[in-house]
């Protein structure tokens, strides 16, 4: 070994050696079991099960637009909120889709693809002692960003063997520390999608106790046999009050573009979009100008 490396190897050990403690958080963390799980795969060369890898790749017109937004020169910081061309077809989306109005001004931003988004708004909406009620089994990063942001997680388990919401256990997990209700419909793992009966007791939870709603609607394009998925933010009262996320690479099968983008009220907006510039403070232009011309097509172009 070389004089220099036996050098680094010594100062490293003293660095490690002295340190002070880490965040207790993320460093009593496992790996996520999707990384665990594709390792695996590739090491057994398995069929991957474990991550959301999609069947086929996304549209050959996004990837073009896409190609073509770099030689044209978009390649240097857009606007922290994402180019205007994808906030206003983020709210073109969202009113086609759900009916759903959003000023593309003060109501949309552009995130580097939802999870970045989820941590935003915990960060941008939660104090230490709030108290979020999530819904069991959840995706795996809810629970550590929102502890990150002090929060106490509320979990109320879907009842078996349809996931059903346990409407009366939910009412009782409400209580003066209730801050926020995590909503993930169509849901991951089980593929639920949440009936209007259980959005409007949701709904009513929510408005009777001053609670927030993040309602992660990644899937919200992914329904089969005949499910229709409705957003909590569509329903009456719910639109001063809930903050909806999406994500381009679960509606147009580009997982690895990491394009994702949120909707709801300004009085919420304005301290996750404080949240997000000290996270990332943008994301890539020419993967965003794509994304837009997606979300303008016809529903069977990302269906």
């Amino acid at each position: 070994m070389a004089p220099e490396a036996k050098l680094f190897d010594k100062e490293v050990a003293a660095i490690a050696s002295c340190s002070k403690p880490l965040n207790e958080l993320f460093s009593s963390l496992p790996t996520t079991i999707f990384e665990v799980m594709s390792k695996l795969a590739m090491e057994h060369s398995s069929v991957n099960l474990g991550q959301g890898f999609p069947d086929a790749e996304g549209p050959e017109a996004m990837k073009q637009i896409a190609s073509k937004a770099m030689y044209d020169f978009h390649n240097q910081y857009p606007s922290l909120l994402g180019v205007p061309e994808l906030r206003q077809a983020v709210a073109r989306h969202s009113e086609a889709n759900q009916g759903i109005p959003v000023d593309w001004v003060t109501e949309t931003l552009v995130t580097v693809g939802a999870t970045e988004g989820l941590a935003a708004c915990f960060l941008g909406l939660l104090n230490p002692g709030d108290e979020v009620i999530m819904f069991d089994p959840m995706y795996d990063s809810y629970v550590s960003m929102a502890r990150r942001s002090g929060a106490a997680i509320v979990p109320v388990r879907l009842r078996l063997p349809d996931f059903s919401v346990p409407l009366e256990e939910l009412a009782a997990a409400v209580g003066p520390q209730t801050k926020m209700i995590m909503l993930n419909s169509p849901h991951n793992p089980s593929g639920k999608v949440f009936t209007r009966t259980e959005l409007e007791a949701i709904a009513e939870l929510c408005i009777r106790h001053d609670v927030i709603a993040l309602c992660d609607e990644v899937y919200e394009h992914l329904v089969f046999g005949g499910a229709k998925h409705i957003s909590l933010r569509s329903l009456p009262g719910m639109a001063e009050r809930c903050v909806r996320l999406g994500s381009a690479g679960k509606t147009f099968s580009f997982t690895a573009w990491k394009v994702g983008w949120m909707t709801g009220p300004s009085r919420l907006m304005n301290p996750i979009i404080k949240a997000h510039q000290f996270l990332v403070f943008t994301v890539p232009s020419s993967l965003q100008r794509a994304v837009a011309h997606g979300l303008d097509q016809e529903s069977d172009f990302y269906l």
